[in-house]
Parts: C-alpha cells; sequence; structure tokens
C-alpha cells in the first residue's frame, strides 16, 4: 500500500479516478477515447482538480489469456502501440495525475516477467507508482490565518484498489468495493474498478467518541470504463452495455464542513 498526500489549497478539490481503459483493445474505439479527452481536458481546465489512474489502462491481450491478441488494435506497420497511445494520451495532463495502480491486466505482465508496463508508463510520466493500492490524504482548503502555518480545513482519506472478481449484478460488482473496507478502516471514499461498472453508494455508520455515539459517511464509488460493448469481451459474455466515463468525487474545504458529493 503506497501512502500520497495532496494538497488542494482551494475551498473545494475534485478527484477523478480513471480505470478500465484496457488501450490497445478494439472496443476502446474513437467515442470512448474521445470521452476520456473530454474528461481530461476538464481536469486541466479545473487546477483544483487531480486524475489518479485505477489500473487496466493497458489491455496485454496474450494467447494464453481470456483476451485474444487477435482483438488488440495495430498501426499501419503491424505494430502494437498501447505504451506509446497510452503516454501521448497522458503526457498532456501528467502534472495533474497524483498516481497509478496496477489491475488484472498489467498483473499478465507483472506474473510472467515481473515487470508492469504501469510503471514504466509512471517513470515516463513522472508520477508515483502504487503497484497494487493506494492510500491518499487529500488536504483541503489551506487556512489563510497567519497563525495557521501550513494547515488545511478539511482532511479526506481514499482507498484505491483495481480489486478482483465480481458478478453479473449491480449489487455483486459493489460488493467487491464494500470488501476493501475489511483491509482499511477510517476511510471517507473506497474507490475500486475492474468490473467496468459506473456507481456510487453511501453508507452512514456511527463511531464512539467522548459526547456518544457519533456518525459519518462512507462512499463505496465503481470508477466506470471507456470501453465500448458492441463486438466486445461484455458482449460474448453476455454482458449489459455500461454507462462510459469516470465519478467526480468533489470535497470541501470550506471552515467546519466534511463532505463529499459524487457526480457520476
Amino acid at each position: 500500500m503506497k501512502y500520497l498526500e495532496v494538497e488542494i489549497p482551494e475551498e473545494t478539490g475534485y478527484l477523478i479516478p480513471i480505470g478500465d481503459l484496457h488501450i490497445g483493445d478494439i472496443a476502446f474505439k474513437k467515442y470512448g477515447e474521445q470521452k476520456l479527452i473530454e474528461y481530461l481536458e476538464w481536469v486541466k481546465e479545473t487546477p483544483n482538480s487531480k486524475v489518479f489512474l485505477n489500473g487496466d489502462i493497458f489491455n496485454v491481450a496474450g494467447r494464453e489469456e481470456k483476451t485474444s491478441p487477435f482483438g488488440t488494435e495495430v498501426d499501419e506497420n503491424g505494430q502494437i502501440t498501447e505504451f506509446t497511445r497510452a503516454l501521448n494520451l497522458f503526457k498532456p495532463y501528467a502534472k495533474q495525475i497524483i498516481g497509478a495502480t496496477d489491475g488484472n491486466h498489467e498483473a499478465r505482465l507483472i506474473d510472467k516477467y515481473g515487470m508492469s508496463p504501469l510503471q514504466h508508463l509512471c517513470m515516463a510520466l513522472d508520477i508515483p507508482y502504487c503497484n497494487w493500492s493506494a492510500l491518499i490524504r487529500f488536504k483541503v482548503g489551506k487556512r489563510t490565518d497567519p497563525s495557521a502555518g501550513n494547515r488545511f480545513v478539511q482532511n479526506y482519506y481514499v482507498y484505491m484498489h483495481h480489486t478482483t472478481g465480481g458478478g453479473g449484478s449491480i449489487g455483486s460488482k459493489m460488493n467487491r468495493v464494500v470488501k476493501l473496507r475489511d483491509i482499511i478502516e477510517g476511510i471517507d471514499v473506497y474507490c475500486g474498478s475492474h468490473n467496468h461498472q459506473l456507481a456510487a453508494a453511501p453508507q452512514d455508520v456511527y463511531y464512539p467518541s467522548d459526547a456518544g455515539p457519533a456518525k459519518r459517511r462512507i462512499w463505496y464509488v465503481d470508477c466506470g470504463s471507456y470501453l465500448g460493448w458492441e463486438g466486445s469481451y461484455a458482449e460474448k459474455a453476455m454482458m449489459p452495455p455500461a454507462k462510459l466515463g469516470s465519478p467526480k468525487i468533489r470535497f470541501d474545504g470550506r471552515q467546519l464542513k466534511h463532505d463529499i458529493h459524487i457526480s457520476l
């Protein structure tokens, strides 16, 4: 688990978790790429926003894998261009990308050859490589009074993991994100990917305090995908089409207001 701290001095901050691009898969179509670019351009125009790459950025198809190499895009010379395409996509936005985790598709190369293509992408973009998971502390709303020093109004904790397993229903997919709470407590937002679902669910929980039982809100977030359905593995496996895109997670950094809003 990699620990990261991110400072957002403005009164609000945003996180856009991006995963399951499967760059190289023929199902990562032009309209999926264009939607991704729209998100990235919004981030570029919004200085108080950050991006996290949450696995399966690459497709890594192979004859021994579920993903057939015959469904891999190649250039006019017959060369696979997954890495170059990913680098070109993210390089203009690298300053606002705060880290990246591996997914099960990157794990194919890790398991066989001990290297991750995502690690090399992180090196090329000069961003933190987090391997399997990341705990991120977002410090939002920098205090302006001279005595405060480098202190912030609010702290939010996010746990990022690509996750594993899943199922065909919305509930079974979300259950894999909820399982992340078994790993680490005290998190505001648990973010998972892998199942290509775009969804968010709040849960209010009680905890003990000096004044008696107190209540806080937890969010479980499925981070979506950018793969088309027609002719894809999803169509072959009788999976329903999914809405493309990523969640926008907003952190409030105003005085005494610990609040999270998620739009899909």
